[in-house]
């Protein structure tokens, strides 16, 4: 049987699904999405990528990233949109759509003549999205069209902030039209201690089942019921100050607190702090030398002695400070259960929308300290469960008992089981129609270019 479904089987599936999203928001979250495209893509061509770089199979190339978003639009919304137009006129778009597609091109055949120049990929994006508001505006829109155009959108905005961290990576920049900040901290206000917070055992209903007001992602169905045992969590995501404390103290060397595989990927990279992080070598009065840590963004020397929230590290490098500090990462079911206070709520705080005050999303501010959005804690005082940055979990990403692949973005998920790694709460580069305490991202266990930090439990 073949893993694609004609456009019949995929109209009967998606009139079987809840969602329906109004007019209005499914032209405002596009319109949304297309500024951030159009602001994130902008001197793409002045982006000068290093394809052998230790990191290239976490980072598409820039140009064939935007190239990705307008065929995946093409190929699978507009296509199984009814009546709806298409680029599918221009000349090779067969050939396009294969090599824009992930699974038919890997990452180091993602160059060469089929790449599409950045102005005339410009002028593809706009002409679907223009496509996309006219069909909104002229069509009654149900549950399959929600359906698509939303996931549409959704996948646009994954690339948006691909686009972020792939230029920093590259460039060592942020966006300057956004004026992103990263804010030094005064070291009087440091916290230095990791509070932990106390949870009972107990069981709630994780993962979601279908929804009418958000898309609901194949690995997020269906819900269960499950059983936790007592643990203690961080009331905070580890700062860059602890995570130093981990650095100065042997954390690196000492392979005890590592992983085999954690072991063989710092040894052969010779991975040594985190990444954008460096240690300057310092002379005092009296002769003695010493180490000074920094980290670089925007092409600045900045302190690593803040309350920031602890980034750019991979799985293996969250997994050793956690057994350096005799603790573990949590498990998804733990994050969940705090995130939704044992399931009685949507979101930390409540079942209120995001907004400003509670969270760090929509791509407003960089990364803020780990005690800012006090509003957005959960019940018991836990902060930040959504928003500023992505938090690793304990367990590679799994199907649901009952899992059924998303009958469009057919690769959306299972390529994936058994060896990414859950990562839970979005970050400041993530819209707020996006994420929610059951959304399941994972990544490889050695990425670190994303904007993934952590916090720690204890039994």
């Amino acid at each position: 049987m073949s893993l694609y479904l004609t456009n019949d089987k995929i109209t009967k599936l998606l009139n079987n699904r809840k969602i329906i999203i109004s007019k209005k928001k499914l032209l405002q979250y596009l319109l949304f999405t297309k500024d951030n495209f159009n602001k994130f893509t902008n001197l793409t061509s002045k982006c000068k990528q290093n394809l052998n770089d230790i990191d290239t199979k976490h980072i598409n190339p820039l140009s064939w990233q935007i190239g990705h978003v307008i065929f995946f639009y093409s190929n699978l919304i507009l296509k199984n949109l009814d009546n709806c137009q298409n680029i599918d006129y221009i000349e090779n778009y067969n050939n396009y759509v294969d090599f824009y597609d992930s699974w038919k091109t890997p990452v180091e055949n993602r160059i060469g003549e089929l790449l599409i120049p950045h102005t005339k990929c410009l002028k593809y994006y706009n002409i679907i999205i223009t496509i996309l508001i006219n069909y909104i505006n002229n069509n009654e829109i149900g549950k399959k069209e929600s359906y698509l155009i939303m996931l549409g959108i959704l996948h646009n905005e994954m690339h948006n902030e691909a686009f972020i961290f792939t230029k920093l990576k590259i460039n060592n920049t942020l966006p300057e039209q956004f004026n992103f900040k990263i804010e030094e901290l005064c070291p009087r206000n440091l916290i230095k201690n990791i509070d932990f917070i106390s949870y009972k055992s107990g069981e709630f209903i994780q993962g979601s089942n279908d929804s009418k007001d958000y898309l609901i992602f194949d690995n997020e169905m269906p819900s269960f019921k499950t059983k936790l045992n007592s643990f203690k969590i961080s009331k905070y995501p580890i700062t860059e100050y602890q995570y130093l404390q981990f650095i100065k103290e042997g954390g690196y060397i000492k392979n005890e607190y590592w992983s085999p595989n954690g072991i063989k990927w710092k040894d052969k990279y010779n991975i040594e702090l985190p990444l954008y992080w460096l240690k300057v070598l310092k002379n005092t009065e009296n002769n003695k030398y010493y180490y000074e840590y920094f980290k670089t963004i925007n092409n600045k020397k900045l302190s690593v002695e803040t309350n920031l929230p602890i980034v750019h590290i991979s799985y293996y490098e969250a997994n050793a400070f956690c057994k350096w500090m005799n603790g573990r990462l949590p498990t998804e079911t733990e994050y969940e259960y705090v995130s939704t206070n044992g399931g009685k709520t949507i979101y930390p705080w409540g079942n209120g929308h995001p907004n400003d005050e509670l969270c760090n999303l929509n791509y407003k501010n960089t990364i803020q300290s780990v005690n800012e959005y006090k509003m957005g804690n959960n019940k018991k005082g836990i902060s930040q469960l959504i928003g500023n940055v992505w938090e690793w979990c304990q367990e590679p990403i799994y199907p649901y008992n009952g899992f059924v692949i998303d009958p469009v973005y057919r690769e959306m998920s299972y390529p994936f089981f058994g060896f990414k790694r859950i990562c839970k709460g979005g970050a400041f580069c993530v819209p707020d129609f996006l994420i929610h305490p059951r959304y399941r991202n994972a990544q490889y266990p050695d990425c670190r270019i994303q904007f993934i930090g952590f916090r720690i439990c204890k039994d």
